[in-house]
């Protein structure tokens, strides 16, 4: 099957379910096929056209209409079109941007992000819900921290969801997954000091030195952080809320402990 875009070259487009490239996209979606692959989908205009050097593209997809819509391909490197029902059928999305890119996974480790002159570190314990991680991962980035450590039962780092969340975040700081006690040691030997936020501590991070080398452990949506992981921290904070407040939402919470870490570091009063 083929088609024209505006200035009339020739395209081939997928419009077989059964085509192996259909097949893969949509093992890319499940936490299964991107370990089979080890690759993972970027989906959107904005983020899935401008993927950072570093990270190997292996598909640039688009959807016929988007295709179609374009002035000429020459300024992508041999695009796959897909018809856009089956686009449809791969997309994540409820209302399909037109462009997939299938991107390599890349696994970093701690030492990564120990080579930072910025010794600030965010560490996502449990974190189960796609949007709050990828919310985190996208504010840790805004707030300059040297990069992101998720523990192994958090949301996978590769899902749609946690990658589009994240609004491309995910390309400009490394994230590790590991076990928060192998973590919380590295960076303890490393001269960071860990941060935890307990209901019970007498301190709120306003009266903390935060401009010192640290990593701030952020805790379960529901259940915050375990005893066993307050345990390991250096420092405990709590923060003010009114009385009828139980609890702030995990992204929520992250957010204000990280820029209240830039606001010292920044000297803003």
């Amino acid at each position: 099957m083929k088609a024209t875009n505006i200035e009339g070259d020739f395209l081939d487009i997928i419009s077989s379910p059964q085509n192996s490239l259909i097949k893969k996209l949509k093992l890319l979606s499940t936490s299964k096929g991107r370990k089979l692959y080890g690759e993972f989908i970027v989906e959107g205009n904005k983020f899935a056209l401008n993927i950072p050097k570093g990270w190997k593209v292996e598909h640039l997809i688009f959807s016929q209409s988007f295709a179609e819509s374009l002035s000429g391909m020459s300024d992508y490197d041999k695009p796959i079109i897909l018809k856009d029902s089956i686009f449809s059928s791969v997309s994540n999305t409820v209302t399909p941007s037109g462009v997939i890119s299938v991107v390599k996974i890349r696994n970093f480790e701690i030492r990564h992000i120990l080579e930072s002159s910025n010794k600030f570190v965010i560490i996502a314990c449990s974190l189960q819900d796609p949007g709050n991680l990828g919310t985190l991962i996208r504010t840790a980035n805004a707030a300059g921290a040297a990069g992101v450590i998720v523990s192994k039962d958090s949301a996978d780092i590769w899902s749609p969801k946690v990658v589009r969340s994240t609004a491309g975040s995910l390309f400009n700081i490394p994230i590790v997954v590991e076990s928060i006690d192998i973590a919380a040691a590295k960076l303890k030997e490393e001269g960071l000091k860990l941060i935890a936020t307990d209901l019970s501590a007498e301190k709120s991070p306003y009266q903390v030195d935060l401009k010192q080398p640290l990593a701030l452990m952020i805790g379960n949506e529901s259940k915050g952080l375990s005893s066993d992981l307050i345990t390991l921290a250096d420092i405990r904070v709590k923060l003010p809320m009114n009385s009828d407040v139980e609890s702030l939402n995990a992204s929520v919470a992250s957010g204000i402990l990280m820029y209240e870490v830039l606001r010292q570091r920044m000297k803003i009063c």
